[in-house]
């Protein structure tokens, strides 16, 4: 997740994601009776939180308001008539520069003619066939109305984030605006699915020219200048994750260009399977130790990082066929079923509570591993107010869902095949969108979106399990 002012926390406190700088105020609100009644509802649906939740990091910490309200930084980004993309309509206020024209993140005022309308269209354009292939199903039910709608925003979302840029942004308020290597990986998966594997190789080829000759990333990058804007540690998991969405990539490439693209990421492939094999002595030890995506310091391996490093074992066996790296795969399988899975897949290898990273597991394609009642289970351990889920169970207890682990729970199902919870946790998400129908990064406990909207994560995994939906 993202904390736009984290400082190598404590591994005693608890994640704060709502502090930091300008669009980081979070202030308690006293509800209204109807408001409590309605996440009261939704909670007793869902089911409370697991009676073995992970509680130490809360004792340890100072009480937190489950009503806790954070500001809508804006209802989406969008172009206007300068060129330039804009944060528009902060906390639901009129925007006096307009609205985006319905179904783009291109205002009103933009002239039709105008190149930033021809890029929209032309993205849009690379994207029928997926889209026709969502309303249609082409041997699957066509998408309900709803989900269809869900996935045009998404698509306008990433487009937004992604125009023009090396690789997609996190976001556009001013701490999000960064190449997080994580939500690249996702996105470059997602443009590549919906047909525009073009782009996808670009964004690949980027990160390609990012990475770190150890093979390391950085947490994030600047747009443009190949480097990082603070100094938070380096991310072990953009290593599997980037080699994964390499892999992916390729899959979805026609097979007399698959070799071409490959050769493109040659520098890419060889050197994330160079680190990850010794790194894991050939999947047979844990991984180095890092932060994952909820960017805290960490005292040992988390279940972010074990996902992340077997989606790029098997990656890097598929991209290059060799004898060793399946056989590191393998091992590394059993390595991370022995040791987390032993204590059920929690955050660290014997505690920490449950844990949304399990969903990586089945949403990068590595199915069969925990099992489906541990999936399934996320979503009443983790269970927000309004209906999404938290990051985690020692996650802190303000009553915010998080948008970026709720769908990637809903990838994860529509991976593995459970449609009915897919299309569910999908049209939570669909109902929950800001008043221009972007994606926001968070959802308060009464339904209220919050914080950064659109999120480029988010929107990937949003297109991505739509994906998985209709059949292909």
């Amino acid at each position: 997740m993202h904390r736009p002012g984290h400082r190598r926390t404590p591994r005693s406190s608890v994640p704060d994601p709502s502090t930091g700088t300008e669009e980081d105020a979070a202030v308690p609100e006293a509800p209204s009776r109807r408001r409590v009644l309605r996440g009261a509802g939704t909670l007793a649906v869902l089911g409370a939180a697991g009676a073995g939740a992970y509680t130490l990091s809360r004792r340890l910490s100072p009480p937190v308001d489950p009503r806790t309200v954070v500001p809508l930084f804006s209802t989406t980004v969008a172009y206007d008539a300068s060129g330039s993309r804009q944060l528009v309509g902060a906390d639901g206020a009129p925007d006096r520069r307009g609205s985006p024209k319905p179904g783009t993140r291109v205002l009103e005022t933009v002239p039709e003619q105008a190149p930033v309308r021809e890029r929209a269209a032309a993205f849009l354009a690379g994207a029928a066939a997926w889209t026709d292939r969502l309303a249609s199903g082409s041997g699957s039910p066509a998408a309900p109305p709803a989900l269809r709608e869900l996935g045009s925003s998404a698509l306008a979302d990433l487009w937004v984030l992604t125009d023009e840029l090396p690789a997609p942004v996190a976001g556009w308020s001013r701490n999000w605006r960064f190449i997080w290597p994580r939500d690249a990986a996702f996105a470059a998966v997602a443009l590549a699915r919906i047909g525009l594997l073009d782009r996808a190789l670009d964004v690949l080829t980027h990160l390609q020219s990012l990475q770190a000759a150890d093979g390391w990333y950085e947490a994030r990058y600047v747009p443009g200048t190949g480097r990082a804007p603070d100094d938070r540690a380096r991310q072990f998991d953009g290593t599997g994750l980037v080699l994964w969405a390499a892999a992916e990539v390729a899959r979805t490439a026609p097979e007399d260009s698959r070799a071409e693209l490959v050769d493109r990421l040659t520098v890419l492939i060889s050197t994330s399977q160079r680190v990850l094999l010794a790194s894991t002595g050939d999947g047979t030890v844990m991984p180095p130790v890092s932060p994952d995506y909820w960017e805290v310091h960490e005292r040992s391996v988390t279940l972010g990082i074990m996902a992340a490093t077997l989606a790029g074992l098997r990656a890097g066996a598929e991209l290059t066929g060799q004898d060793r790296a399946r056989r590191a795969a393998v091992a590394f399988e059993s390595l991370l079923t022995e040791t987390f899975g032993a204590h059920g897949y929690q955050r660290h290898r014997r505690g920490g509570g449950a844990d949304s990273a399990l969903a990586f597991l089945d949403a990068t394609g590595c199915h069969d591993i925990a099992p489906t009642d541990r999936l399934l289970s996320l979503r009443q351990e983790l269970a927000r107010p309004a209906g999404g889920i938290a990051p985690g169970a020692s996650w802190k207890a303000d009553g915010i869902s998080w948008t970026p682990s709720t769908s990637l729970l809903a990838l994860a199902f529509a991976r593995s095949g459970r449609t009915a919870e897919a299309e569910e946790i999908l049209t939570w998400l669909a109902e929950h969108r800001t008043g221009a129908g972007s994606l926001p990064e968070k959802v308060l406990f009464d339904g209220r979106p919050a914080a950064v909207a659109p999120l480029a994560w988010t929107a990937a995994n949003v297109l991505l399990a739509l994906d998985a939906l209709s059949g292909k």
